[in-house]
Order: C-alpha cells, then structure tokens, then sequence
C-alpha cells in the first residue's frame, strides 16, 4: 500500500485503498477529492511512486543503517547528541554520516566542522550527485548550511519545498567517500511532528531503509508531555525506538571553571580561587554537580510506560558545550568526563543494537 500524504488525516486509510476518499476517515482532508478520485492509485501514480522507492533504495544501497535523533520538544539538545554520536562512531573507527534535516535551524554542520563549516559548499560528482562534506574520511556531513550563500539568511519555506530538499538529500547524495559508503547515518530532525519529520520518515519508509530512532528529552514535565507525543508518533510510522536519552537534566563542571559572586553580586571568583589553592588545592579538581530540575524518575517511568529503552543520562558539562562549538569530539578531548562515559555508552548500545556487517 502506498504511505499516506504527510498532510492526511491521522487514521487515513490509505490512498490506493478501495474506501480512499470515501471513508469517514477521510472527512476534511486536504486530500479526499484527490483520492476519491483514484488519482493516487492509477497504474501512473503506483509507477511513479515505485520509482521513487527504488530510486532511494539505490542512493541509500551503500548505507547500513540510517538512525533518526529525533524529539517532541525544542531546545533539549537533538543536535548536540546526533553530533556526539557521530564523532564518538567516528573515533572507534566507524564510517558515519551527519544528515542535517532541521532546515530552519541548521546547527549540527558547526558541530562537526566549528567555525570551518561557514566555508564549505557542496560539490557535484561526474554523475550529478551531491558530495557531502567531510570533516574526516571517516564523517560526512549533508545539510542546508552548505547550500546557502548568507549563513544567516533565514529559511522562509513551506512545505512542499522543503519536502523536494529532503528527498533531494535522501536520493542525490553519493555517501560512498573514501569508506566504501557509511555503516551509520544519522538523521538530525528538527523539534515536532513537522512536515520535515513525517517526509523523512516517509521517504526511508519507501526505501525500507530505516533502523529506528534515539530520542532525546529533558527531565521536567513539560518536555516529557512532547516527548511522549513523539513516542507515539513513532508507533504510529512503526519507527523502532532504539533508546531514549535524557540530556541536562544535572549540570557538571570543575571547581575551577566556575564562578564566585558575592551576596550583593559582585564577582569575587579570583579571590575565592586564590584561598582555595592556598588552603586546599585538592579541592579545584573536584566536580561540581547540581540539579536542574526538581524530581527525577519522569524519563525511567515515561521509557516503563512506553516499552522502550532508557539509555541514561547525559549531564550538561560545559567542555561539552566547547566541543560542540569547535566542531570536535568530546570523547577525544576529555575521556574521563562523565559525558564522556555517557557517550561511550549510547554508542555501545547503538552498535549492540545495530551491528555493523563487514565486508571482504
């Protein structure tokens, strides 16, 4: 049966059904005139649609498995996690692709590049592909970024025409590189159920071609109410949740990268410092941590509720935050790091999830 439009009603019965159009599923949709009459489901549409499916299926044939970082709410670090993931991959020696799908808001390309990302532009192949572009041989990196000539030119689209870009950046970008194409590529999704969200996972849909999803949340109820719409977003297009994350909810960082004030606001931090190396230098190598957020448990019960894996926790580090502004690996730089054990984690458990099969 061919996927419904992006824009159907939620329990659509699909446009090459006999009822299509007629159903009472079908009442105000957009597109009930167009199904009722079998414009979906005449021998040129079915045709058209099994080209595009085998069109995507070719340009994804050298990728093993295509991984969505996806989330209900804003703001809770997709970016951060999907740009860590592919460096932590990348430095155990996997082939990895960073696809940046967030059209209005395209951050992952400094995550991987830093400030070198500003400069690059995407290039075509002999055969008129897109070649994306490599922070590494072994990190490929697609995204909106790379095509805009003012990086801060805002993305004004709707969504027809964001859906043509994404399909584009499915089915014209040759992934192969110097790595024989990409164990993981994985998919940086912008906050929602929006029309990029639905089209990405209609296309790989299409292309049978699409693992499962790590979810990404943060620990106060009001991202988990979004959080939880996701999951059920997810059994609805039958997207396997590979685990879910829990990002800042606890904040780290050494003593000697934090700041003193006094109780009238004033900075006293050198001075603080100062008496603690004298008095007790022992102390500026510890870490401290807070809680951001009162309660815990909300992410553990949300993940028990659903049936899907709890992967842990990633605390809000500021090293973190460095790394992703200069474009590097956590892992690389600061190994001992919580986040960094984290990390290390959520790739072990991607890779038991999703193993890689070795070719001769």
């Amino acid at each position: 049966m061919q996927e419904a439009p992006s824009n159907a009603n939620e329990n659509c019965v699909g446009p090459t059904s006999e009822s299509a159009g007629k159903a009472s599923a079908c009442e105000g949709c957009p597109n009930q005139g167009a199904c009722a009459s079998g414009a979906f489901s005449s021998p040129e549409a079915i045709a058209k649609a099994e080209a595009e499916a085998q069109q995507l299926r070719h340009s994804l044939r050298n990728v093993q498995h295509v991984v969505l970082v996806i989330s209900g709410k804003g703001g809770v670090g997709k970016s951060t996690v999907a740009a860590q993931l592919c460096h932590t991959l990348a430095s155990q020696g996997y082939a990895v692709g960073l696809l940046d799908v967030d059209l209005c808001g395209p951050s992952a390309p400094r995550m991987v590049l830093g400030d070198d990302y500003v400069a690059q532009t995407v290039r075509h192949s002999g055969s008129g592909s897109w070649i994306p572009v490599y922070s590494s041989s072994n990190i490929a990196v697609m995204s909106i970024s790379f095509l805009l000539s003012d990086h801060n030119q805002a993305v004004i689209w709707r969504g027809p025409r964001k859906n043509a870009l994404i399909q584009q950046f499915l089915t014209e970008v040759d992934w192969t590189g110097e790595t024989d194409g990409l164990d993981y590529l994985i998919v940086d999704t912008p906050p929602g159920t929006s029309d990029e969200h639905i089209s990405t996972v209609q296309y790989l849909q299409k292309a049978q071609n699409i693992a499962g999803a790590i979810v990404v949340t943060t620990p106060e109820e009001v991202s988990l109410a979004d959080v939880r719409k996701e999951l059920s977003f997810c059994k609805k297009t039958s997207v396997p949740v590979l685990g879910v994350v829990e990002n800042m909810g606890t904040f780290q960082a050494r003593m000697n990268q934090l700041r003193f004030l006094s109780a009238h606001g004033s900075d006293c931090t050198e001075a603080i410092l100062a008496t603690l190396r004298e008095k007790c230098p022992e102390v500026l190598d510890c870490l401290v941590a807070s809680d951001f957020f009162a309660g815990t448990g909300g992410t553990e019960r949300m993940c028990h509720d659903y049936v899907v894996p709890f992967w842990g926790r990633l605390p809000l580090d500021p090293d973190l935050l460095k790394s992703c502004e200069m474009g590097k690996s956590f892992t690389e730089l600061f190994p001992e790091a919580t986040a960094s054990l984290a990390l290390r984690d959520f790739v072990g458990r991607l890779v038991q999830s999703l193993p890689v099969e070795m070719h001769d």
